[in-house]
């Protein structure tokens, strides 16, 4: 099952305060994605770039203080 397959499933279980909670939340989503100066860039590294890219910043974090 696909993620929205799923969530089709559950919004048709979920009370209409869940369902408008939820569509007003898409909503803003939608909004704020389109608008923002770094929407172009959502959703363009895969998985592992990012996670190779959070590491790298990861250990320049790092600091030896024995180099100081």
């Amino acid at each position: 099952m696909t993620n929205r397959e799923q969530f089709i499933q559950e919004l048709e279980q979920a009370p209409d305060d869940i369902v408008q909670l939820l569509l007003d939340y898409l909503h803003r989503v939608k909004a704020t994605r389109k608008d923002h100066p770094l929407a172009k860039f959502a959703g363009i590294l895969s998985h592992a770039e990012a996670t190779e890219i959070k590491q790298s910043i990861a250990e320049c974090r790092q600091v030896d203080k024995k180099e100081w």
